[in-house]
């Protein structure tokens, strides 16, 4: 069967901590709700967006509705939340000659990292936390897609560039 859902399937609701210097990572919980909200309005800001009224709260919820599905890894520097890595889990369709639950692919949605955290290995960390946990849950792989700004530090994790990959913006 496939996986029912990411944390209670898989368990992997501990911690998950891989130190670069002063970074840490972890897999966000329920707890966490407003906080992974905080880091997609300043993601959002900085990308040129605005801020709206209630964006927090309704974000927090439809976050908590779709948890198992959309894992977050926010990564820590000090006393401050340094970034976040927010993916969702592609379960593939039956086929024929693939076993049933044969892998889902971990596709990275959102990766930022605050500008005042930038350089000390904070994206390296988040990228690589998810990887692990992608690759302990059985996963089949790992998509994300690299920027001008992302492209070496993705390719030092391990990832390689996919030329039949195509986008069309709608």
């Amino acid at each position: 069967m496939p996986r029912a859902s990411v944390g209670a399937r898989h368990g992997h609701r501990t911690c998950l901590t891989a130190p670069v210097g002063e970074v840490r990572t972890r897999l966000a919980g329920p707890d966490d709700a407003l906080v992974v909200a905080a880091l997609t309005l300043q993601c959002a800001r900085h990308r040129g967006g605005s801020g709206e009224p209630g964006f927090l709260d309704r974000y927090a919820r439809a976050w908590l509705a779709t948890e198992n599905t959309h894992p977050v890894w926010i990564a820590e520097a000090g006393d401050d939340h340094a970034g976040y890595l927010q993916a969702a889990v592609v379960e593939p369709l039956p086929w024929p000659g693939r076993p049933a639950g044969a892998g889902a692919d971990l596709v990275v949605d959102t990766f930022f990292v605050r500008p005042e955290h930038r350089g000390i290995g904070a994206g390296e960390v988040l990228l690589r936390a998810a990887v692990e946990w992608a690759r302990d849950a059985g996963f089949r792989q790992v998509l994300v897609s690299a920027g001008i700004h992302t492209t070496a530090m993705v390719e030092r994790v391990g990832f390689a560039a996919d030329a039949r990959a195509y986008r069309m913006e709608l």
